[in-house]
């Protein structure tokens, strides 16, 4: 199931003025903060992420954070993504 276009626009004007939950480190995604993650998601629904790596790297970590904490990527702006618990 996807976001409708109205629901993505409502949940990127929420995530505009988020401020950043986590930063993701050159080591990457690790255990310790996949549950922190999760932790976040649980209680807003909604986690930001900043990231320090290149585009190749950016790409594997958005796929990997999709998977590994079922969450769907709602926007992407410069080195920050946000992520939506959607059901």
């Amino acid at each position: 199931m996807s976001i409708s276009g109205r629901e993505r626009r409502k949940l990127k004007a929420v995530a505009k003025v988020r401020t950043v939950d986590l930063k993701i480190g050159k080591n990457g995604f690790s255990q310790n903060f996949a549950e922190e993650a999760k932790l976040i998601i649980n209680r807003d629904g909604m986690i930001k992420f900043s990231h320090q790596g290149s585009k190749q790297q950016r790409d594997s970590t958005i796929q990997i954070i999709s998977e590994d904490l079922n969450i769907t990527l709602i926007e992407h702006v410069g080195k920050t993504m946000t992520f939506v618990k959607y059901p």
